[in-house]
């Protein structure tokens, strides 16, 4: 039911049976949420609160992480590989914005250019897919 719910979220315009899909899927996730245990009832909330594709790929990746390593049947290789993976992406990309932060520091521009907006983070951020292009004006308004 899960996986049916996430694919009708890759729907287009038009697509009238993946529309009703959605509509069945989210009315009957949120009555099975109530009658499951943990870690599948929050693997549900989750999903029904932000789809898989709404969210941002990286954040999405830490938070299953967590919630696997806390079922019964994890695979522990996977689970140590998962973690290594994003630690290890993170720390790549701290050493290149600290790179980045560097550089435009030299350049100067704040001074050079005083008309130009200082964002350097906020457009690494965008690159990166951080900040969400997707996201309802709500949703989007924490970034502001």
């Amino acid at each position: 039911m899960l996986g049916l719910y996430e694919a009708a979220h890759l729907r287009v315009h038009g697509e009238d049976i993946l529309e009703e899909v959605l509509a069945f899927t989210t009315t009957h996730l949120k009555v099975m949420v109530e009658s499951l245990r943990y870690p599948l009832a929050e693997q549900f909330s989750h999903a029904i609160k932000r789809p898989i594709r709404k969210g941002l790929e990286r954040l999405e990746a830490r938070w299953y992480i967590s919630i696997y390593q806390d079922e019964a049947s994890h695979d522990e290789t996977l689970l140590k590989l998962a973690k290594l993976d994003f630690n290890l992406v993170q720390s790549l990309q701290e050493e290149e914005l600290s790179n980045l932060s560097r550089w435009w520091k030299e350049l100067d521009f704040a001074t050079k250019l005083p008309f130009s907006r200082d964002r350097l983070v906020e457009c690494y951020f965008w690159i990166l897919g951080i900040c969400d292009g997707y996201g309802t004006l709500e949703e989007l308004k924490n970034f502001t």
